[in-house]
């Protein structure tokens, strides 16, 4: 069979023993929004201790419910910003192949300047899911560890040192992936099938791993 044309800009996938569960979207129509999703799981609330500049933007990336595998990775982001101690500022994440979306979002403040369109928890518009599919794996593929891309066998826990690159505290780090996840999920909740729910379910389960390697 072909791969797709994505497969060769993706890291190795987590070993064996990794969580892989990833949720699911459910297809369909809810008014207003034109989406809807499914889930016996519950979204997490913001952490009550949490600064000012995550729980103003946390619901920018949590007002639908993309199922549990996507809930089990805003967990694991809540944990990691509480390990972090909530600090903000700091160095980002490698910004080469980064989605067109992300960068006009982060100009217009990440939801929290006004409203409009960057604060109407569903993000910037994403003409096709496929083109942004293979954007962000693109991304994603720039950054991970140099191990990460030479060997496929690799223990599931690594411990932080192991995912060091990508421990950037603050609005400029984990949640850029959110976000990304999160409007990528939200866009399937309109179009997109088999193929393209499976990419995105493989996302989110790579990036709730490298997470968890940071705790």
């Amino acid at each position: 069979l072909d791969s797709s044309p994505t497969d060769s800009l993706r890291p190795a996938s987590p070993p064996p023993g990794s969580d892989t569960s990833g949720g699911a979207v459910s297809l369909g129509h809810n008014g207003q929004q034109d989406v809807a999703f499914e889930s016996d799981d519950d979204v997490p609330a913001c952490a009550a201790d949490a600064l000012f500049w995550f729980s103003k933007v946390y619901p920018e990336v949590s007002q639908h419910n993309l199922g549990g595998g996507f809930n089990a990775l805003l967990r694991v982001f809540i944990d990691v910003e509480l390990s972090y101690g909530w600090v903000k500022g700091g160095k980002g994440l490698v910004t080469l192949n980064r989605p067109p979306q992300l960068s006009a979002w982060i100009t217009a403040g990440r939801g929290s300047r006004g409203g409009g369109v960057m604060a109407n928890g569903v993000g910037p518009a994403i003409p096709s899911v496929v083109v942004f599919d293979m954007r962000w794996w693109q991304w994603w593929g720039s950054l991970q560890p140099p191990w990460r891309l030479s060997d496929s066998r690799r223990p599931p826990s690594l411990g932080a040192q192991g995912w060091q690159s990508l421990r950037h505290p603050g609005p400029n780090g984990a949640l850029s992936l959110i976000a990304t996840l999160y409007w990528w999920g939200v866009k399937l909740g309109k179009e997109g099938g088999q193929e393209e729910r499976e990419s995105w379910v493989e996302a989110v389960t790579d990036v709730k791993w490298m997470l968890c390697g940071l705790l």
